[in-house]
């Protein structure tokens, strides 16, 4: 927690950082981007881990167990090229996670995503494993009303919870029996998320980091209902 404390507020990202990211979308290779990466960090980063520990600290005025650390709770700018044919090395975007540990190693998250016309914040459960969701489907089946409630809840607040497109195409094990109950396609589901958009205007401005804090608050409901499931199992 001393170490919240110890980083400034954040000052929000200057058009520099945006401009970064498009040049590097049109300029996408290694020697582009060693020749800027101290632009790289003073732009994207750095700001990055204040948003971050800014958020963090609001989090921790509330009751919300959701916090994050400067860098640990970054994803790496750097593309993962294994299991692709894109050759491309670079996110065109950098992003980072709040979740209940501050080492991106616990489900149900904040996500905060910043790339020029297209930042958003989400929240849920992505790709979880087949062992974690497995009670959490048994919950649904157990509390079909109780959920359904909960999507219209999350609905009002203009936070649609969806799956990404990503679902099983039958039933999952053990699921048979509910094929055709109302909660049928949700058992499905791989991924229990929400999205809000953001202009990129906003993430200029130091006040986004409360829009952080709102989002968590927003999205209450949906990390709960799961988070139960983990005390009770």
């Amino acid at each position: 927690m001393a170490e919240l404390f110890s980083h400034p507020p954040f000052p929000g990202f200057r058009l520099e950082a945006f401009g970064f990211l498009r040049a590097l979308t049109a300029n996408n290779d290694r020697d582009w981007f060693k020749a800027r990466k101290e632009t790289y960090e003073a732009e994207l980063k750095e700001p990055l881990g204040l948003l971050l520990t800014d958020s963090a600290r609001r989090l921790a005025d509330t009751d919300l167990p959701l916090t994050a650390h400067p860098t640990d709770s970054q994803f790496r700018i750097y593309r993962d090229m294994r299991f692709t044919e894109d050759t491309t090395p670079y996110k065109t975007h950098v992003s980072g996670v709040f979740d209940r540990s501050g080492h991106r190693d616990k489900n149900g998250v904040v996500y905060v995503h910043v790339e020029p016309d297209s930042c958003f914040l989400g929240a849920g459960f992505y790709q979880p494993s087949v062992s974690y969701l497995r009670p959490v489907r048994d919950r649904i089946a157990a509390e079909p009303e109780r959920f359904l409630a909960l999507l219209d809840e999350m609905k009002a607040r203009d936070l649609p919870v969806h799956s990404m497109e990503d679902t099983l195409t039958g039933m999952p094990k053990g699921f048979s029996d509910y094929r055709d109950a109302p909660i049928a396609p949700y058992l499905k589901w791989k991924n229990y998320v929400v999205k809000r958009d953001y202009p990129d205007e906003a993430l200029q401005s130091p006040n986004f980091a409360g829009e952080i804090v709102r989002m968590a608050q927003d999205v209450r409901p949906l990390l709960e209902f799961v988070w139960a499931v983990e005390s009770s199992s």
